[in-house]
């Protein structure tokens, strides 16, 4: 008999995920600012891209921050199969249909809900400071960023009170200042692009997860399927 789904799963480290959330914070970035310790080599950690131990036997810079930062001791967050990383953080399984509903159960996915709020706040602060005030409200509106609606230019040009051509304008702008790989950096270095499963990356953004300063440009599939699939 066959299977009726093909569920994807990423692998996180729970007992640290947990014991953030037991510090009250909402996200990993939340957590990272407030106690000053690099949000991209934490993310890193807690997906098992990073090892924890280096090959010398010491503990690397950004665990022992991590543990500090915790107050918990390094067996309260790793198992012995996570000590040595993963080559491969996410799979597919295939499931049945009653099986499906115990993996969609709140509290199993709590983790996941941890991790896509936050990539969900890095690509808000990426418009937010890559742009001006008014670039940002345009771009998250013609692009259903803060309420999954999707406006067109004349929706938003009545909003702002200035021409649809203006609004074309400032959004063909916005576009470009978001394609600066400082900017774009914060969005795929985050791994946005993997919790959404956004498949086929151009190879312009590739590049950028690869730290390639060349200038890219800012696709609109990019941010359309970015847009889906982090709403709501």
């Amino acid at each position: 008999m066959t299977n009726d789904y093909r569920v994807k799963i990423t692998i996180r480290n729970e007992r640290i995920l947990k014991l953030i959330e037991d510090q009250g914070y909402v996200s990993v970035r939340k957590f990272c600012e407030a106690q000053k310790i690099e949000y991209q080599r934490t993310t890193e950690l807690i997906s098992g891209k990073l090892k924890p131990i280096k090959d010398s036997g010491e503990l690397c810079s950004i665990c022992d921050q991590l543990l500090k930062a915790l107050g918990a001791e390094f067996e309260d967050c790793f198992t012995p199969r996570q000590m040595k990383g993963f080559n491969k953080r996410s799979f597919e399984i295939k499931v049945k249909e009653q099986d499906l509903k115990g993996l969609i159960n709140p509290t199993v996915n709590q983790e996941m809900k941890m991790i896509e709020q936050d990539a969900k706040n890095n690509i808000r602060h990426a418009i937010e400071i890559g742009l001006e005030p008014r670039e940002a409200a345009m771009l998250k509106m013609k692009f259903g960023f803060d309420d999954g609606h999707e406006q067109t230019l004349d929706q938003i040009a009545t909003t702002f009170g200035i021409s649809r051509e203006r609004v074309r304008q400032i959004i063909t702008k916005a576009k470009r200042r978001m394609s600066h790989p400082n900017v774009m950096r914060q969005i795929l270095k985050s791994g946005a692009d993997e919790v959404f499963n956004i498949k086929n990356l151009p190879n312009h953004l590739k590049k950028i997860k690869k730290e390639d300063d060349a200038d890219m440009d800012m696709d609109d599939s990019f941010l359309e399927r970015l847009s889906k699939k982090h709403l709501n």
